[in-house]
């Protein structure tokens, strides 16, 4: 099974820097995060969209602090 399989995708985002940061924030909440795309966005600009991606059992709490940013 792949890495992203075992993933959810709880947000997206245009931009690389937006989702690194929004990474950054959800790692620092104890939340492990996944960017499958992350090298296609950065060589696009993120015009294919950047997904967010945490386990399953981290949705809830993610989408609460993603709720919470002013981006």
């Amino acid at each position: 099974m792949s890495k992203s399989a075992a993933f959810v995708t709880v947000h997206e985002v245009q931009n690389p820097s937006t989702a690194e940061l929004i990474k950054s924030i959800l790692e620092s909440a104890g939340i492990e995060c996944f960017i499958p795309d992350h090298n296609l966005g950065l060589l696009y600009g993120g015009a294919l969209g950047l997904k967010i991606q945490v386990r399953p059992e981290d949705v809830e709490k993610a989408n609460t602090i993603i709720a919470q940013l002013d981006l």
